[in-house]
């Protein structure tokens, strides 16, 4: 490797457009909502998965619940694409 360690430390930097500052509503695509709403269904899941050991009814409501929330997150992208062409 050549070059000063300053110099290694400034190609390491992060370009501007990657700020971690505020996002806006008009930042997120629709494929970034989908894989947020996926996730959140996961995790509601998970929990539902954990809650069913010490309350089962709770439990398995709140895996039917993520599991539905999973799953509708790809159709509505799917229908999201089809109303709009985009």
């Amino acid at each position: 490797m050549s070059g000063t360690a300053g110099e290694r430390a400034s190609d390491d930097d992060a370009p501007d457009e990657f700020d971690g500052g505020e996002v806006s509503a008009s930042d997120i695509r629709p494929i970034g909502a989908m894989i947020a709403v996926a996730f959140t269904g996961a995790a509601i899941g998970f929990v539902g998965a954990g809650v069913s050991l010490f309350a089962g009814d709770l439990g398995l409501a709140l895996i039917g619940v993520g599991v539905v929330v999973v799953l509708s997150s790809p159709i509505a992208y799917v229908r999201h694409r089809r109303l709009y062409r985009s």
